[in-house]
């Protein structure tokens, strides 16, 4: 049987693309998963999948929005392309930023009101030498910024706060509808400070001043949290909706959940 993949946007927020990899020779096949945005190839996370049935799947919670992108389903031994799913544009609702941490799958939606500069800075030591700078340096390292976020509700700031305050490794991605170069990036918050709208308390609205210092993303042996519907009806055998309800109270808080 041949190895195929298959891409199916979920409904959530932000969107995330469900990767099923089928025909798989249990215990034979090597197979590993890459994401292709503008020509470029690279590998997912929990790409390497391991045959244990013959069907896999996959979360990708960290594509970008407003591209096409496709996925490649490749024998990790000889490198040979088996199948590509895509190309597919999934687009972030709402037009605004949205702030995730694709472990967790804890999200926040947000307008950035302000970012008007991305410092860099190279470790180097000057030495005067008569008269002359010798400067000894390495290159410029990766960006730290001053970000302000803008929330409209409560719900949306105490969102971002849980998000900031419980993030996989103090890591977050962001990602604009786009695309916008220089936008989407992996940042470590260093300080995080919210400022109210109106000084009474009496408006949600909030302003959020964020340190932060770009990073490489999560380790590759964390994996996105994610499940199939299927998944859920293993969990809840026997039991009914209102037991699904009893734990899960909102829609959102069912997405944040773990059934895999």
């Amino acid at each position: 049987m041949a190895v195929t993949i298959d891409a199916t946007e979920q409904d959530s927020w932000p969107p995330r693309v469900l990767l099923t990899v089928s025909g798989i020779t249990v215990g034979v096949d090597t197979l590993e998963l890459r994401r292709v945005v503008s020509g470029t190839a690279g590998t997912m996370r929990a790409g390497g999948l391991p045959a244990e049935s013959t069907t896999e799947t996959v979360v990708d919670a960290e594509l970008p929005f407003g591209v096409p992108v496709s996925w490649q389903v490749l024998n990790s031994a000889t490198g040979a392309v088996l199948d590509t799913a895509g190309p597919l544009t999934v687009e972030l609702t709402g037009g605004q930023v949205a702030i995730t941490d694709a472990i967790s799958g804890q999200a926040a939606e947000v307008i950035v009101t302000a970012w008007p500069s991305r410092d860099r800075e190279a470790i180097a030591s000057v030495f005067n030498v008569d008269n002359h700078n010798i400067v000894v340096s390495g290159g410029l390292g990766q960006y730290t910024a001053t970000v302000q976020l803008y929330t409209e509700t409560t719900a949306g700031g105490q969102a971002l706060e849980a998000l900031l305050m419980t993030c996989t490794s103090g890591i977050v991605q962001a990602r604009q509808s786009g695309p916008y170069a220089g936008v989407d990036a992996y940042w470590a918050v260093l300080k995080a400070s919210d400022v109210r709208f109106s000084q009474d308390g009496s408006d949600e609205r909030r302003f959020w001043q964020l340190d932060v210092a770009e990073t490489d993303r999560w380790a590759p042996t964390l994996e996105a949290r994610g499940f199939t519907l299927q998944d859920v009806a293993n969990a809840y055998a026997g039991l009914t909706l209102a037991d699904l309800s009893a734990d899960f109270a909102t829609l959102i808080d069912l997405a944040q959940g773990d059934f895999s």
